[in-house]
């Protein structure tokens, strides 16, 4: 959420402040406000008491008065007698001697006589229903529609013979009077329930504010304190929300008893608090500054930590980015400690990492640079140099394998650092370091490829040297291959694998040095892209078999024939055996080829004993497959379920790699009746313990025997002399290659069993083989030849 630890500290350490402040203030308003409306009530409930005492006292007074009038003999005499003058003189003057609002005589009949009172007026039955059951009635009293103090003393002489009443009006300057007595600063109303439903105000001083209307207020007071709504002595304080305040209501005692009446005290908590506020402005002013400061601290302090944690940010940042970061940071706390554990960790890392950079640059064995230091090695070249000034090397020690199996791994890998020490120490200028275990690299300026050739022969020459290794003296060969940085744009090799390819090309040739021949490399991605091509043949029927007639040169027939594959592709055309065969075994797809061929081969098989034509037919194996025991079982297993007759033809090097594997597969296959015949014999490392160890039916000698017998050279000797071999050691003999009549009567003289070739026939597809086989179709031997020196 926030980018910098500091102002995430500052406001959160100012939130929380600002939480305090605020429940504190919230604590403080609400102990002022209980406090102010605990203090309101207690001075209401005393302003209660002095208006009581007050209301008191009047009553009190005012009928002392009525009583001492009621008592004067001569005051009842004339209200006895009806003197109206002397009862209305005295009424006058106790009125004005204590300023009384109203002062009247009723006598039991009801009527009133008084000095503002119409002689025989009649009083209000309320009056006198009042008077007849409280002969000293005292309390509210309305007259004229006006609220009255009034009290009332019964005149008897010595029976009832009237009532003196007297009243005091209740207005603004009573309640005013009140209002100035009080400790507080409260408001008086005054409220009586008149006759027609209304509430009256006997202040007279205007209605209230906007808050509770005067009729509202009044029936809350009057509720609040009639019986039964637990108020004691008529008193209770209630709450005035909308304005704020509070009031404290009593209830007035009524003269008849009929007349509600009360006073209510009404004070404002907004005057009681505001007092306060300057207290709470002060607390939130003084709460604002310690927010500020707090704020300001917060973002000082959090800086002296966060700044030292940014440095170390930052510090890993370089650090991640692979350079040398270290964080200075003053005194002894944690963090200072964080910071010098920080820079003992990016020393070790540093050391660590040039350990590792090191280890992968270099060769663990030798500690000669590696594939990866010669690489930058050639870089940094290759931003200093032209590229066609640019060699690379590659040296290979002959029969590393043998050394190393004769003097163990540890002296085999000094061997290889002594032979790079040798060259180092002689030519200073190259830069030597191992490529793979048993080969050496060099890269190096030449002014020429002859100029590189001369210094690899040099080289080359030089490490060829015997040496001596722990007592013992070692003779060493080595081969080189050099290639140019410059003409690698059309191959997909880096220049040090073309150097190598060289070295094979050297080892090939038998020569001790070699430039890299673009020519004889050729191009392995079309191998491979020939490769792919020819799995797709075989699915979409582009590779078939041509079967080539074998001539029993004894019966003058055909017996037999050699199935040959052939590929017709249909872009490039026919592709020779020889341009695909070989790649097959090279890159592993001679397995399933051969597999298809021995398939195609009893398919094949089975067309020509349905034309009535059953004979063996030729499968050439390769030597890679006779030591598989896999494919051995499959084969065997295709022949049993189809009852074919097939003969494998295998060169005599398939026992090379491992004699013992190979003697068994064909012992096995020779027992399920498969036959095997020795093909291309002649051709290479011929062998008369192979010949012994072979389990074979038939050798077949190669065409380039049988081709040069026409010459009259020592080829038929050779020829003759296999034959006879071949005779005496059970087995049939067969020829190939044979193109005239000449070679197939020699050969027939000589005693060979079969021969094939053009002058025969030429492979043909099994449609057409099948057609031959039925015109039957046979070339009758000549006579042979005389040949001189042939016995």
């Amino acid at each position: 959420m926030f980018k910098r630890l500091s102002t995430e500290l500052a406001l959160i350490y100012a939130a929380l402040f600002g939480l305090v402040l605020t429940l504190i203030a919230c604590a403080v308003w609400v102990a002022v406000d209980a406090n102010s409306r605990q203090a309101v009530r207690a001075e209401m409930s005393a302003s209660s008491a002095v208006f009581d005492r007050l209301w008191r006292l009047r009553a009190d007074q005012l009928s002392q008065t009525a009583d001492v009038l009621a008592r004067d003999f001569g005051f009842r005499k004339a209200v006895a007698t009806g003197d109206s003058e002397t009862i209305i003189s005295a009424l006058d003057n106790l009125q004005s001697r204590f300023g009384l609002d109203s002062a009247f005589v009723v006598d039991p009949d009801g009527r009133l006589l008084s000095k503002d009172k119409s002689q025989g007026a009649m009083a209000e039955p309320a009056l006198l229903d009042a008077l007849n059951n409280r002969p000293e009635a005292s309390g509210v009293l309305m007259l004229d529609g006006a609220p009255y103090q009034a009290v009332a003393a019964p005149i008897n002489a010595p029976t009832l013979i009237g009532w003196a009443v007297f009243a005091k009006r209740l207005g603004g300057a009573d309640l005013g009077e009140l209002e100035n007595l009080s400790a507080i600063p409260l408001t008086a109303h005054l409220y009586i329930h008149g006759k027609d439903g209304r509430w009256i105000s006997a202040d007279q001083r205007g209605g209230r504010g906007p808050g509770v209307s005067s009729d509202d207020l009044a029936q809350r007071a009057f509720a609040a304190t009639r019986p039964g709504s637990g108020s004691r002595s008529g008193e209770e304080l209630i709450d005035i929300p909308e304005d704020n305040s509070t009031a404290g209501v009593k209830r007035l005692e009524s003269f008849g008893g009929d007349v509600p009446a009360a006073l209510v005290l009404e004070y404002s908590l907004s005057v009681n608090q505001a007092h306060y506020r300057s207290m709470l402005v002060q607390i939130l002013l003084i709460g604002f500054a310690g927010l500020i400061a707090l704020v300001a601290g917060s973002w000082f302090v959090s800086g002296r930590v966060t700044g030292p944690i940014s440095g170390l940010r930052a510090a890993a940042s370089r650090l991640a980015h692979g350079e040398v970061a270290e964080v200075r940071v003053k005194g002894r706390n944690e963090i200072a400690e964080l910071a010098v554990n920080f820079n003992i960790m990016s020393d070790e890392i540093a050391a660590r990492e040039k350990r590792i950079i090191h280890l992968a640059q270099h060769d663990n064995e030798t500690g000669l640079p590696n594939l990866r230091g010669l690489d930058k090695r050639l870089g940094e070249m290759r931003a200093k140099t032209d590229p066609a000034h640019i060699f690379g090397a590659v040296l290979g020690v002959d029969r590393f394998h043998q050394v190393r199996s004769a003097i163990g791994h540890a002296l085999s890998a000094r061997l290889i650092a002594e032979i790079a020490a040798r060259i180092s120490g002689s030519f200073g200028e190259l830069f030597v370091g191992r490529m793979t275990t048993e080969t050496l690299a060099v890269v190096f300026h030449a002014e020429s490829e002859e100029a590189a050739l001369r210094t690899i022969s040099a080289i080359a020459e030089l490490a060829s040297q015997p040496m001596r290794l722990s007592e013992d003296r070692i003779d060493v060969l080595v081969t080189a291959g050099v290639a140019c940085d410059g003409d690698g744009a059309d191959t997909r090799l880096s220049l040090l694998e073309r150097a190598e390819v060289a070295m094979e090309q050297a080892r090939a040739k038998r020569t001790r040095t070699a430039s890299f021949d673009r020519t004889a490399y050729g191009d392995p991605s079309a191998a491979l892209s020939l490769m792919g091509s020819m799995v797709l043949g075989l699915t979409r029927g582009e590779l078939f078999l041509a079967h080539q007639p074998k001539l029993d040169l004894r019966g003058g027939k055909v017996a037999s024939a050699e199935a040959l594959l052939r590929w017709r592709h249909p872009q490039r055309g026919m592709i020779p055996p020889d341009r695909f065969i070989g790649m097959a075994e090279e890159t592993g797809h001679i397995r399933p080829l051969t597999d298809w061929v021995i398939d195609r081969a009893i398919s094949d098989q089975r067309k020509l004993r349905e034309a009535g034509r059953d004979m063996q037919l030729s499968v050439n194996v390769s030597g890679r497959l006779i030591a598989n025991e896999q494919f051995a079982d499959r084969a065997l297993r295709q022949i049993r379920r189809s009852g074919a007759n097939l003969c494998f033809e295998i060169t005599e090097t398939a026992v090379i790699d491992n004699p013992k594997l190979a003697v068994d597969v064909m012992k096995d296959l020779r027992d399920a009746g498969v036959g095997i015949s020795i093909d291309d014999y002649g051709s290479g490392l011929s062998s008369l313990s192979y010949l012994r160890t072979i389990p074979a039916q038939e050798l077949k000698i190669d065409k380039t025997f049988v081709q040069g017998m026409a010459r009259g050279n020592s080829d038929a000797l050779l020829v003759k002399s296999t034959i006879d071999l071949a005779h005496s050691l059970g087995m049939k003999v067969a020829a190939e290659g044979v193109e005239t009549a000449d070679v197939l009567a020699l050969l027939q003289a000589m005693g060979a069993d079969t021969a094939q070739g053009f002058f025969i026939a030429r492979p043909m597809p099994i449609d057409d083989f099948v057609k031959f086989e039925v015109a039957g179709d046979a070339i009758a031997p000549r006579p042979a030849p005389t040949l001189r020196g042939l016995a």
